[in-house]
């Protein structure tokens, strides 16, 4: 038997707009690429403090939910990151976490 796949949507519907509806996936003893856009494409990270809120709430939050990048890049607007992450579920949290608490301290 293979490894429990759980999938989350915003929506039991899988077409919005006649657009198809991203899903997130949670598998754990997985690889992530992650990537993640400030609202309106808002410069936030453009000073030294704000790209240092981003980089010590993403340490923290990466260790505490055990997900191991291998290589992240932080611009003025957005970031990317691939990682391993041991248990899938701990990826929702963890971006709720970073998002949120980043947001909350840049603003």
């Amino acid at each position: 038997m293979g490894k429990p796949i759980r999938k989350a949507s915003r929506s039991a519907r899988e077409r919005f707009k006649g657009r198809h509806r991203f899903e997130h996936w949670y598998v754990d003893n997985q690889v992530y690429f992650i990537t993640a856009r400030v609202r309106d494409r808002f410069t936030a990270f453009d000073t030294e403090p704000a790209k240092s809120i981003f980089w010590d709430r993403f340490s923290y939050y990466t260790a505490r939910f055990t997900f191991a990048p291998f290589i992240t890049s932080l611009l003025d607007n957005h970031y990317h990151t691939l990682g391993y992450l041991r248990i899938g579920l701990n990826l929702k949290v963890m971006m709720q976490r970073l998002h949120g608490s980043v947001a909350k301290l840049v603003n």
